[in-house]
């Protein structure tokens, strides 16, 4: 089952902004955030159902904060769907996975 990938301010080009074969969901979390906890559980969830479809990868707020900054990110946790480098769609807040799931299909028909 796939698992998010953590990423780093130095790895996020590659992992992200050049990755072409898939869409990439970005977590942009806090190890302090309740929420961004909360959604863990279910970031994982999502990303072993949308395995190939979605490429999941997180960013820690502690380890790449200029990705927060240089990405708008004023909330956590935000997640940002990237679509061939380029931001497709954003949303703030944790979620149950189905909601997710639910969430990235939408947006994989647009």
């Amino acid at each position: 089952m796939a698992q998010p990938v953590d990423v780093g301010a130095e790895d996020f080009p590659r992992e992200v902004l050049e990755c072409s074969d898939m869409p990439v969901l970005v977590d942009f979390w806090s190890e302090t955030c309740g929420h961004c906890m909360a959604l863990n559980p279910h970031y994982d969830q999502a990303a072993g159902a949308m395995e190939g479809r979605v490429r999941f990868v997180k960013v820690s707020f502690q380890q790449a904060k200029e990705l927060f900054t240089e990405h708008g990110v004023r909330a956590t946790p935000t997640l940002v769907l990237f679509r061939d480098g380029v931001e497709v769609a954003r949303k703030v807040g944790a979620m149950p996975a189905d909601d997710l799931i639910a969430w990235l299909e939408e947006q994989l028909q647009q």
